[in-house]
This record gives C-alpha cells, structure tokens and sequence, in this order.
C-alpha cells in the first residue's frame, strides 16, 4: 500500500472501521482502488469476491475488516477464519499481518500441519487454515468451530479448479452447518475469465469487486537453456542492473539441475537459490529469508513462489519455459516488478515455435482474456469425505454423505449419487457394511484417519526423507535415491545410507539431480488454443489445410484433448497436438461427432485422460458412471465436439517458409 496523491481516504468511511483504520490505513496518503471498492462491501457482512492483481491491497482489504469483526465479537476464539492454498502461503500471511494485528490487539495464528498456534487452549481469534486443517477441524473438533462467522478463501484461483478446490466447496458447506451462523464469505483472486462463475460457486448473492490488471508488459525472448546458456541470460542481466532475479522452471528435475549447475558460476556467485515444494519447510523459509535479505540473486523456483509469498522486491521475471495457461503466466510475471507500471520479464526458448507460442501467450495477457477450460467437480471428493465422516462417527449413513454435500452439487450429481458412491466403495474395500444403509471404514482406512492422512485431496508420490549427516536436518523429499549422489535444493549432496524412509547425505561434488516424478503437462485449453492459432488467420469456426511436404498440416487450434477426438475420428497415424494434426490430404468433410461417438472417446481413452486431469487421489473409489462424467466435464470434450458440429475447413492464405516451419512443430 503505497503511492502518494490526492487523498482518497474520504472513499471508505474512517467510521466504518473504528478500531483498524488508524492503525493499518493512517500512514498511507491514499488507499489501493480495490481497497476503496472492496471494504465496504466486507464490512456491510455480505459475500464479496475481490479479483485484482498481485500486490494490489487484497490482503489487507478483507484483513483489516477481519480484525474490526474480530474486536467487535470480544477477539473470540474462531471467530475468522482464513483458509490459505498452502502453508507456505500461510507462514507467509503469519509474517505479513502479525504486525497489524498486533496493533489492535487481535490474537492471530496458524493452524495448519506444521504450526498448531493457539490462545489459551483455543483457535487464536483470527485464525489462518489450510483447507486440509479445516477438514481435520471438522471432523475432530467441530465445536471449535461454533463461533466462526467470516472466512476468507484467500488466493481461490489457486485451487479452483482442482481437487482441492472441490474439497473447500463441500468444507464451506459443512462448516455452514457446524457454525451457530451462517458464515460471511470473501474471497480473493487475482483476475479470473468468468469472476461471477467463481463467485456462484464458493459465495452467495455475492459482491463482485474486479480491478483490470493495467500493467504493461515488456518482454522479451533469450535464446537457449542449457546451462552455460543459462549463466549467459543472468550475465547478460546483470550487467544491465537488474539484482534480484526470479527463474520460474517447468519442473523440479530442471530447477534442481540449474540451481546447482549455475551457482558460482555467474556474476550472482553463490546467492543462487532453489524452492519448490519438495524441499523441508524449514529449507524453503530458509531460501526465502536469504533471497529476501540478499543485495542481489537468482532463485530457482516452480509454482511454489507463483502466489505472493513475500521474497522482497524482484527486479526480473526469467520464465525458462512456457507456463501452462494464462493465468499462471500472469502469477508468474506479475512477481516482478510489483509497484511498477510496467512489467519486465524475459523467457527462454529454443526454436522458433517456442517463440511463436510465448508471444502469443503475451498477446492473449495483453488483451486481457484467460482462455480458462470447462469447470467441473471431482466427485472423488466425496469418497473422501465419506471415509472422514465414517472414522470421525464412528460409522456413516447415506444421508451423513447427503446433508455434507452442497445441494446445488447433489442436484448436478443425481439423487442416487451418494448411495453409489457408497456402495462402490465397500466393493473397493474401503467401506464395510454394518447394517442395512450403515457403513463403517476399513481397518487400513482407520488407520490412516488416526495419522491424519485421509484429510487431503492432494495427489502426492511416494517419497523418502533426504537427511544431512551432519545436522540431522531434513533437506527435503524425493522420490527415488538410485544414483549415489544427488543435487537437492541446488546443492550436491553424497548418499551415504539408505532405508525404506529415508536417506542419510552429506555434501558433495559433481552430483546428478534429485529424481522427481514427470506429470503429463497440464491439457492446453480449447480457448487457449484457438486464440493462439489466429494469428494464422483463422476465423471463429474455421479449420486451416495447409500442404508442407508430403503430408499436410490441419490447423485445428482444439486444444489437447480435442486435438486428439479430431484425430481418432479421421483415422490418423500421427499424433496430434493441441493446434495442429499431420494429414496426407485435406478432410473431405469434417467429422461431427454426436455424443454417443464423445461417450465412447472418453471411455476409450479413459486413462489417457486421468494421468491429465488430476481427479484426485481418490478416485478409484468413484462409480464407473459419475467417474466418466467427471471425465467428459473436466476434459473440455464436449466443447470440442460441438465446435467441430458448426466447422469448416479452408486452405490457409500463403505462408512463408518461416512460419510453415513454425506450424510443423506446434
């Protein structure tokens, strides 16, 4: 909250927050615009979604009114409740507010897996979860969670859309139910396509507060990521003055290789850093202090330094490969340069379509469009709170799973929904009957309920603890120790003993990097796609032939998942990609696929489509039925299928060798 200019204060009433707005707004000449739009909304008590960018004042737009609510209820235990993405975001959010709070008095804390930070016994007043803690919170001590009336989803863009962002759906509900009132709700975001469609799904009768990004973005492309080529780029940067440097990697195996290949190798020295998450909390709080406090460096990082975790001020965003969408494009830029008008950042290529794709990813962000795929829920979710519900209880009935359930998710799902999902899950053996309609959980189920390991959605891979000799600190997790030495946190670390759970190191010389499973990228969007494909001049409906070679080249802009439907239904050999598909000759007629042929594709390509799709670790215990559903909602099939009903194919204009080229390895 800085900037200096005309005072803009008279905009939010000092009157309607007696208690924080001296202390938290007073040395400010002017409040942040969604600040001045947001807070008295907040403090009227209805629902309210704030989208605007990062750095933007969301943060304190709901957390001074949080404060005010919390002062007003006598700082009661419980009284708010902020449910952050991460617990990194959450230590985070620790730092940034236990000052303010401080300043009014306001008990407030983290009740998370890591930090279990209570007053008296109690949750603090102000209370910062995870959506894992609250559901722990729910099963285990609902009675905490009476007094609860405003929770905050801070950062909701993060987990809409996946998994756990259905958990928080069905938590908000059941905590609806636990609290003596109905909750207030608000909810931040940075900027989303379609912010009412979120809004209808975590809020009710919300108000809908959006502020446009206005920032510039200045970018431009390096060539080359192999690391020598890599030390040339931050060189290069550093003698044009830029200090502290994020580098945002496509996967931990290759933040992990260049972190360690490129420290003391650059004009950075040794303030070379790696975050991501499989490194020990007290690691990664650790690089983040240095990265922080240091006069200049370069960190490594994945999307766990994506959302505003504070790292001080970045000067330059380096993306060394293409994000998976707009929105993270956007997260990943907008770390740099936060008070600033314009946005600087590089991104690394090696050929020419990897240059076309981020330049057209950079047009699409300037023109403010997202290109966000279909939203749907998971309902392996419910398989997940059932088994909660069923060692919390003691036992479970169809209507515990019913009444937990949003109504508006029953009604999509059917009325006969829970009742299969039950029963699935007893032939899966996870459920055992005791009873006519009563269910018990499985002994390995009571099991995991007692370590506290069934109240997550996150789809996590086997991993083994990295351990320093010397210390006896844990460095991090990995997911297989074959090699004898391994780099982590970008430095090489020795192996010298290993067990089922862990591996004993020490520090070294000349090692390989940790190995960290590969997931399939995440499915390009039909939007996306076909915002990227106009530049070659296609129109709304329009499929583009072009001949290159022997083979042709349909220009197709379906995104993965329908790039593939267009393929299996013109029979052929190659695989397609998400914009275009190789052909021996033009489609004499396009196919048009009606939804018995999208049914069988779903279910043909069925576990094509999980390893994308990110279902949610409990998954398996979904009805075949509802599980196909998720299938075809989440996939965007049915939005390819109908856009290929109303398509035409026409030869694209003449396209020079350059851009022909860059067509054939899209």
């Amino acid at each position: 909250m800085q900037g200096r200019g005309p005072d803009l204060r008279v905009k939010v009433d000092r009157r309607l927050l007696p208690v924080t707005f001296g202390p938290w707004f007073a040395r400010f000449s002017e409040l942040r615009e969604v600040q001045r739009r947001a807070i008295p909304a907040v403090v009227a008590g209805g629902d309210v979604l704030m989208c605007s960018p990062t750095a933007s004042g969301k943060t304190e737009a709901y957390a001074a009114p949080a404060a005010e609510l919390a002062a007003r209820t006598s700082r009661a235990a419980g009284t708010v409740l902020i449910v952050s993405p991460t617990r990194a975001l959450a230590n985070d959010l620790k730092r940034r507010l236990e000052g303010p709070m401080g300043l009014v008095q306001v008990p407030f804390g983290r009740y998370t897996g890591e930090h279990k930070e209570r007053v008296g016994g109690a949750l603090a007043s102000i209370a910062i979860v995870t959506p894992e803690a609250l559901d722990s919170l729910l099963a285990r001590r609902p009675e905490a969670l009476a007094g609860v009336r405003m929770v905050v989803l801070d950062e909701i863009h993060v987990l809409d859309g996946t998994a756990r962002g259905d958990h928080l759906l069905v938590l908000l509900h059941r905590l609806e139910r636990a609290a003596e009132v109905r909750p207030q709700r608000i909810a931040a975001s940075a900027t989303v396509d379609r912010p009412h469609e979120l809004a209808q799904r975590y809020l009710r009768d919300a108000t809908v507060v959006v502020i446009p990004e206005p920032r510039r973005i200045l970018a431009r492309a390096f060539d080359g990521r192999e690391p020598t080529r890599m030390a040339g780029h931050l060189d290069e940067l550093a003698r044009h003055g830029f200090k502290k440097i994020l580098v945002f990697c496509r996967s931990r195996n290759q933040l992990e290789t260049l972190a360690a290949k490129l420290r003391g190798r650059t004009r950075f020295g040794d303030a070379v850093f790696a975050h991501h998450g499989s490194l020990a909390r007290d690691h990664r709080e650790r690089t983040e202090r240095l990265f922080l406090t240091a006069p200049a460096g370069v960190c490594f990082a994945t999307l766990t330094l994506e959302m505003g975790i504070d790292i001080g001020t970045v000067d330059y965003v380096l993306l060394a490969d293409l994000p998976t969408d707009i929105p993270s494009l956007l997260q990943r830029i907008g770390r740099g340069s936060r008070r600033a008008g314009t946005t600087r950042c590089g991104y690394v290529v090696e050929n020419a379509a990897e240059r076309f794709l981020f330049e057209a990813y950079l047009r699409i962000a300037r023109a403010g469009k997202l290109c966000a795929p279909p939203w749907g829920f998971r309902p392996s979710v419910l398989v997940q709170q059932a088994l909660v519900l069923a060692c919390s209880n003691a036992y479970l009935v169809r209507s515990d799973l019913e009444e937990a359930t949003p109504p508006a998710l029953l009604a999509d799902l059917g009325p006969q929904a829970c009742g299969a999902i039950l029963e699935h899950m007893v032939e899966a053996g996870w459920l055992e009957r005791s009873g006519v309609d009563r269910f018990v959980a499985s002994e390995e189920m009571e099991r995991r309920y007692a370590r506290g390991t069934l109240h997550s959605n996150i789809d996590e891979p086997r991993t083994v603890a990295v351990v320093d000799r010397a210390t006896g600190d844990v460095v991090g997790h990995i997911e297989a120790a074959e090699q004898r030495e391994i780099e982590l946190g970008g430095r090489e670390r020795r192996i010298v003993h290993s067990d089922d759970d862990r591996v004993l190191t020490d520090a070294a010389g000349d090692a390989g990097p940790a190995r960290f499973r590969t997931a399939p990228r995440s499915p390009v969007s039909l939007p996306l796609a076909r915002a990227c494909v106009e530049e070659f001049g296609l129109d709304e409906h329009t499929i583009g032939w072009v001949p290159y070679g022997s083979p042709g080249l349909v220009v197709h802009g379906l995104g993965t998942v329908g790039g593939r439907l267009l393929r299996e239904l013109l029979g052929a050999s190659k695989e397609s990609g998400p914009f275009t598909l190789e052909l021996p000759s033009p489609p004499k007629d396009l196919p048009r696929p009606n939804d018995a042929a999208v049914d069988a594709f779903v279910e043909a390509h069925r576990p094509w489509l999980e390893r994308r799709l990110a279902l949610g670790p409990f998954s398996k215990g979904v009805p075949r039925a509802l599980h196909l559903a998720a299938l075809k909602r989440l996939s965007g099939i049915e939005e390819a299928a109908h856009f290929l009903q109303e398509a035409r194919v026409r030869p694209l204009e003449v396209l020079d060798e350059e851009r022909l080229a860059i067509l054939a390895r899209l």
